[in-house]
């Protein structure tokens, strides 16, 4: 399945669509999460056939495998060109889901494939991030180039507690304006054992960061990242 398609649902209903794109966008279905995880890890009772939209909104969303993030703006310029927004202040009008996009319940849950480009990486995306838009085309339809996501790119690490940090080796937009980063294998290798993996982003402007635990991301009896 092409890149651009990983956030089609093939033979869903439009409702359906609906749902899964709005707990993409981290909305309403966070604020429910702690009814839905209360001493519930689904993922490892039920196969994925069974899963609800709720729970695939649930795991998506507000999981072991996604968290929620601010960003704080650290310049003077303000990357989503709104006003009232000062210097250092944390920005909380829309929700920043960081996911693993690489692990098995969430592809499990979006039933998509990744890219071929992240072929040996692990993949995390960052969703509704201020100023991330992608570049409009210019007058002869032609795209300029994508100074935003190089820069993203080039501030994007992770890294766990003892070993050196992976910067991130591939970046990409998706349709729905997430930004997904890979960070190759090569360079950090993760076990169950692993503590404190934390997902950073440093663009200059603003910074983020997502922290995540190996012992909780365990799918069928196995680290999925």
């Amino acid at each position: 399945m092409a890149f651009q398609d990983r956030f089609d649902f093939p033979g869903t209903s439009a409702g359906r669509r609906r749902f899964l794109m709005t707990a993409l966008a981290g909305g309403l279905t966070v604020a429910h999460a702690p009814r839905m995880f209360a001493g519930s890890d689904f993922w490892n009772k039920e196969d994925p056939s069974a899963w609800t939209e709720e729970e695939i909104g649930m795991l998506t969303s507000k999981s072991p495998w996604a968290r929620a993030a601010v960003p704080t703006f650290k310049g003077a310029d303000d990357p989503t060109g709104a006003s009232g927004h000062r210097t250092g202040m944390r920005i909380a009008s829309e929700t920043v889901i960081v996911r693993w996009e690489s692990a098995q319940p969430i592809l499990d849950a979006l039933k998509a494939a990744l890219s071929p480009d992240f072929a040996g990486h692990y993949v995390v995306s960052v969703t509704n991030l201020p100023g991330s838009e992608a570049p409009r085309r210019g007058r002869g339809g032609e795209m300029p180039p994508d100074d935003v996501l190089d820069r993203m790119q080039g501030g994007a690490t992770l890294h766990a507690k003892g070993k050196d940090a992976a910067e991130a080796g591939v970046a990409r937009r998706s349709r729905i304006g997430s930004v997904l980063f890979g960070f190759s294998k090569d360079y950090l290798r993760l076990t169950p054992g692993d503590r404190d993996i934390v997902f950073k982003l440093d663009t200059g402007q603003l910074v983020l960061s997502a922290k995540f635990d190996a012992k909780d991301m365990n799918y069928r009896g196995k680290l999925a990242v």
